[in-house]
């Protein structure tokens, strides 16, 4: 029975390796780190946009200055110029630059408010910018990590596999396929050895009556327990 028992072991060296591979640490920190990347760049985009929106109230309120400004020069330039015709035409000219000049203010003052709104902005985003190339840095750690660590893995899996296949060569069919049946029950402990009293690796007790029935059957035999229904190799 050790061939069988060998692939029991092989089996269950199998299952522990596939289970780490799912949870692997190293793959649990690089999720970690690409969750962090997201919100990163997230952020990022929404500043960005925030930037444009700010970029585009700014270039407005250029223009208007612009266009208030070039009111004013070309006012001024028929004002000092000779094609006033009238002291009534001056005084009106004169009034509408004065009205003019404070707007010109206005939209200047606006323009430095929006890029007082710039500043923290740009600041912002040279900060995320920093941090993504570090976050970038930490997720190609993480997977260059995970990839040695599955690539380690995944050959002990293999050599597992290897090993199970050669033991399970061993084993007669029918009684492989009999532990194949019950494996999906008890797992690591389908198979389990007699010791004279009980069996090792069992979590049951073996009754009085089953105990004297297992102890006289020929050395090699393997049965099923009438207790629990696993396979007994006595």
């Amino acid at each position: 029975m050790d061939d069988l028992l060998a692939v029991q072991h092989e089996d269950t060296t199998a299952e522990q390796i596939r289970h780490r591979l799912v949870n692997l640490q190293e793959r649990a920190t690089l999720e970690a780190a690409l969750s962090g990347r997201r919100t990163t760049e997230s952020d990022r985009d929404s500043l960005r946009l925030g930037r444009l929106e700010l970029d585009r109230r700014q270039k407005r309120a250029e223009a208007d200055v612009e266009a208030v400004a070039l009111r004013i020069r070309e006012l001024n330039d028929r004002l000092y110029g000779s094609g006033i015709s009238s002291p009534r035409e001056a005084r009106e000219i004169q009034e509408e630059v004065d009205r003019l000049l404070p707007r010109q203010d206005d939209l200047e003052e606006r323009v430095l408010e929006i890029m007082e709104e710039i500043d923290p902005v740009d600041g912002r985003l040279g900060e995320l910018d920093v941090q993504a190339e570090a976050e970038d840095a930490t997720i190609a750690a993480a997977q260059a990590a995970l990839a040695v660590t599955e690539a380690g893995l995944g050959d002990d899996l293999v050599q597992a596999e290897e090993r199970r296949r050669v033991a399970a060569a061993e084993v007669p069919t029918d009684v492989l396929g009999r532990y194949e049946g019950l494996r999906g029950i008890f797992g690591a402990s389908t198979v389990v050895r007699f010791d004279g009293a009980n069996c090792r690796g069992c979590p049951s007790s073996m009754p009085a009556v089953e105990v004297d029935r297992v102890k006289h059957l020929e050395g090699g035999t393997l049965t099923e327990c009438t207790e629990c229904g696993r396979l007994v190799a006595r």
